[in-house]
């Protein structure tokens, strides 16, 4: 996933707002670009990098389909000057916003958008999205941008409302195989529409969830290699997620959810960051 995020950018604009250790900045750092803005906390980062992604072609041929154009917010840790600021491909976290009309004349993207809109209008139990069913499959959710892997998992999810925006959060990973999860394989995502509808956000942050093994064992992946072993592990392995804490992942959840609550279009308020 992380190799798969575009590192091509038409602008980028390094805002550095504070060199003190992460643990010292208590206040939020706040970001606005042509309109866009939110805050974060400094467990997420103290500075943003921000690229204008032009997009590609819509006939290029590529597994995930054509990337589509769209700014990218990139929160990163304290840093030298003179260092370069981190690509999108390299960080842990980019909130990516896309204008829903750039979404048409690109297949897969706009399947994207459409099942989002679905999903908004009628409002589902998100449980049946978290089950898995005894032949390994489930509902997906939306996600952007497009990934050439399976969705093998889904946990958390939960609606989140504002006077800005409304989407879907949660945690998945994504597997080209049936493998068992390390700590580090999971990614806490909000897939959701600005209140008019002219903006598709995406926000992605990877998270250490230390409830599962730092490295996988070839005996674990054994245990697993079978179908039915594996569909009882992908339930098992949700609700462990479910039953964790926020505080209980790094970053904690709750200042991923809030970053999501204090998105802001324009003169369009934000909610609250409880």
């Amino acid at each position: 996933m992380r190799a798969y995020r575009s590192a091509v950018a038409a602008m980028l604009v390094s805002l550095l707002v504070g060199g003190a250790p992460v643990l010292a900045q208590e206040s939020p750092t706040s970001v606005t670009f042509d309109g866009i803005g939110f805050s974060f906390d400094g467990s997420l980062g103290t500075s943003v990098s921000i690229a204008q992604v032009p997009g590609q072609p819509t006939d290029v041929d590529l597994p995930a389909g054509p990337e589509v154009p769209h700014l990218a917010f990139t929160p990163y840790a304290p840093q030298s000057e003179a260092t370069k600021v981190p690509r999108a491909s390299d960080a842990p976290g980019v909130v990516r916003f896309y204008r829903t009309g750039d979404l048409a004349g690109n297949a897969e993207a706009s399947a994207q958008l459409e099942a989002m809109q679905t999903l908004m209008s009628e409002r589902p139990d998100l449980a049946a999205s978290m089950e898995v069913a005894p032949d390994g499959s489930a509902e997906t959710l939306p996600y952007l941008p497009v990934v050439p892997a399976a969705q093998v998992i889904r946990s958390r999810a939960h609606y989140i409302d504002t006077p800005a925006l409304a989407g879907v959060a949660y945690l998945t990973v994504f597997r080209q195989d049936a493998s068992p999860f390390a700590s580090g394989d999971f990614w806490y995502t909000f897939q959701g529409l600005s209140a008019d509808g002219a903006w598709y956000v995406a926000a992605d942050f990877a998270i250490d969830a230390d409830m599962f093994p730092a490295n996988v064992t070839a005996e674990q992946a054994e245990r697993v290699a079978e179908p039915a072993s594996y569909t009882a592990y992908l339930g098992d392995s949700s609700q462990r997620l479910n039953d964790a804490a926020p505080d209980a992942f790094d970053p904690s959840l709750t200042s991923i959810d809030a970053l999501v609550r204090s998105i802001v279009f324009d003169d369009a308020p934000a909610s609250g960051q409880g």
